[in-house]
């Protein structure tokens, strides 16, 4: 009788520590499907602010043929010249990151919500595991790099846009700049989230 009672208490026990686990994994994939949602939305904001960048900025320059450090007046040309965003590389490129950065994490939050009401993942859970680990590793790296060349351009040519009367165009272009290096906060902890799933998981 004692025997039989030990028994079930311990069916028991190890019930409620399975059931336990469960509900931990069950946590950490909604805390996953939460950073994918944040990466996913700075992505969306930066692009879009970025591309919603309508203003032209018209700069003025003065050009001597001599040199730039000629003192020769007499061969000094102003030129003018007017641009958008997509005229510079660095925003291009920042533009086109957070384009797949938003595609990824779409198909990503689709992929977790599916697999949270169904309980069965898409694909064999140690290969997508190898998989999502790799592009959020390349992805945090290009999120860092694109954000990093967009600030740097902003920087180098403040002085000239303001001149220029882009205040509009330097306020935008800071807050994509801003929201893409969240993005890249988001897609960093998401890299250390699929890192430690493949190694639990």
């Amino acid at each position: 009788m004692s025997s039989a009672s030990n028994s079930e208490s311990l069916a028991q026990v190890m019930k409620l520590e399975e059931l336990s686990e469960e509900k931990k994994e069950m946590m950490w994939w909604w805390s996953l499907l939460g950073v994918r949602i944040a990466a996913l939305l700075f992505c969306l904001t930066a692009f879009a602010v970025l591309a919603a960048n309508k203003q032209k900025v018209v700069v003025e320059e003065e050009f001597n043929w001599l040199g730039w450090d000629s003192t020769d007046n007499s061969k000094r040309e102003e030129q003018s010249y007017s641009f958008r965003w997509d005229d510079y590389e660095q925003f291009t490129y920042c533009v086109a990151v957070n384009v797949i950065g938003f595609v990824y994490s779409a198909l990503q939050i689709g992929d977790l919500v599916k697999f949270l009401i169904t309980k069965k993942h898409t694909v064999n859970p140690k290969l997508r595991g190898y998989f999502n680990f790799a592009i959020d590793q390349a992805l945090t790296y290009l999120l860092l790099s694109a954000s990093s060349a967009a600030a740097t351009t902003i920087r180098v040519y403040k002085s000239g846009w303001v001149i220029g009367g882009g205040h509009t165009f330097i306020e935008m272009a800071n807050a994509s700049v801003a929201l893409s290096f969240l993005a890249f906060v988001a897609f960093a902890l998401a890299s250390l989230a699929s890192g430690f799933t493949l190694a639990k998981f």
